[in-house]
């Protein structure tokens, strides 16, 4: 490694707080009118499957199989072109390792929690992402079949054009925290930041009483 690529890889180690909404939103019909024929989407459920390669890095793979393995991950992906160029992690369990570069959400069994949603430069100002999210629809939305009743999300303050998203298609705001965050691997909840304290950041929500139905902000004003 050079001396610039040990600075900026030690740059990236340093500690930083940051601050995120956690959002939510109960699927129904199918909004999106706008999608991008070209993109196909297909979900990655196999440990074994090859595009893993393309679409993580070595850390990330390892931690990926194993999940994928025990049936608690799976990865929507878009390909233009025969091109991994999107793509949406999603999980039905809580309480993740805490090196696992995914926040530890508390979830009730009829929950999905959706993160790290990517598309690649110079597809951003297409359709891949509404294209993503109208398959997101078909899979839990009301026509389904499927028992999932909320799909969480997790945006950090800065990241407007994920916030844009999530609002176009509908989430609400359930709560918001600060975290410290270390690299790709490490996001922990600063103690006592989740307001209101109850929900998926808490030690009290949905996952201690499924009965309850959410309720929240939107993400922008109308």
């Amino acid at each position: 490694m050079t001396f610039n690529g040990l600075v900026r890889r030690l740059k990236a180690l340093r500690p930083r707080v940051q601050s995120a909404f956690i959002v939510y939103l109960r699927p129904g019909g199918n909004p999106v009118d706008d999608v991008d024929p070209s993109v196909a989407i297909s979900d990655v459920t196999s440990p074994a499957d090859p595009m893993l390669e393309e679409i993580t890095v070595p850390w990330q793979r390892e931690r990926a199989r194993k999940e994928l393995a025990a049936g608690a991950w799976d990865i929507v992906v878009a390909v233009k072109d025969g091109e991994p160029v999107g793509r949406i992690w999603e999980t039905w369990t809580s309480e993740r390792p805490r090196f696992s570069g995914v926040p530890r959400v508390r979830l009730s069994g009829d929950e999905v929690l959706m993160f790290d949603l990517f598309v690649a430069k110079g597809h951003r100002r297409g359709n891949v992402a509404m294209t993503m999210a109208s398959y997101f629809f078909d899979k839990y939305g009301e026509d389904s079949g499927t028992d999932v009743r909320y799909v969480y999300g997790f945006i950090d303050y800065e990241n407007a054009p994920s916030i844009l998203w999530h609002h176009s298609i509908g989430f609400n705001v359930v709560q918001t925290i600060n975290y410290v965050s270390i690299g790709e691997r490490i996001k922990w909840k600063v103690p006592f930041s989740d307001v209101p304290r109850f929900g998926p950041m808490s030690r009290r929500g949905r996952h201690t009483d499924p009965d309850v139905e959410l309720f929240g902000t939107q993400l922008m004003p109308q």
